[in-house]
This record gives structure tokens, C-alpha cells and sequence, in this order.
């Protein structure tokens, strides 16, 4: 594992940010929307809106906190470190399927 990887776990940076995406994925259950509809959704619950709005703000945070520590990194790397990290969540918040039944 790259030293940014161990750092970025040690100090647990994206856990509030998982946290944020845990938040959000429960609206999307709430709402009933399937992983397509996440795509274009037809409204945005207020709630959902002020989680999303801190989303890419947490992001550039984690990356700033990488690069500030002196680790060479390239954006897209830590990208889709964070995104890899995130699927668990995926999978532990299923959306109801295109038709029309719960993924459980």
C-alpha cells in the first residue's frame, strides 16, 4: 500500500465523508429511487442538497490534507481511492431495482 494510502486510513480522512455518502444513499432508499435515477433525478429533496453540497468540498479537503503532507499524488489516484472506498457503502444501502423490487 502507498505511504498517501496508510496515511489517508491512519488518520481516518474519509470517514466523514463516508458518513456524508452513508446520509445520502439513505435519502435515495427514502425517496425509492433505483441507481439509474441517481443519474438525472426528476427533484432534489432539500436535505439531499445540503449533503451534496458538502460532498466536493470534502474531497478537495482530502486531497488538499494528502499534498499538504508532502505526498506526490495525482488528483484522479486519491479520486478513485476514495470512490473505491465508498462502494461498501453501495452495497450495504441498496436502491430498489428498475423493476420495481427491493434489491435485498
Amino acid at each position: 500500500m502507498e505511504g498517501w494510502r496508510k496515511f489517508v486510513d491512519a488518520l481516518e480522512l474519509t470517514k466523514d465523508l463516508e458518513q456524508n455518502y452513508f446520509d445520502m444513499r439513505k435519502i435515495f432508499q427514502r425517496e425509492g429511487w433505483t441507481q439509474e435515477e441517481l443519474a438525472s433525478p426528476r427533484y432534489f429533496p432539500q436535505d439531499l442538497l445540503v449533503l451534496h453540497s458538502r460532498f466536493q468540498p470534502k474531497m478537495r479537503e482530502i486531497f488538499q490534507t494528502i499534498k499538504d503532507y508532502g505526498f506526490d499524488v495525482d488528483g484522479d489516484e486519491v479520486h478513485y481511492y476514495i470512490m473505491d472506498k465508498l462502494h461498501y457503502i453501495d452495497e450495504i444501502t441498496p436502491l430498489r431495482k428498475s423493476n420495481g423490487y427491493n434489491e435485498n
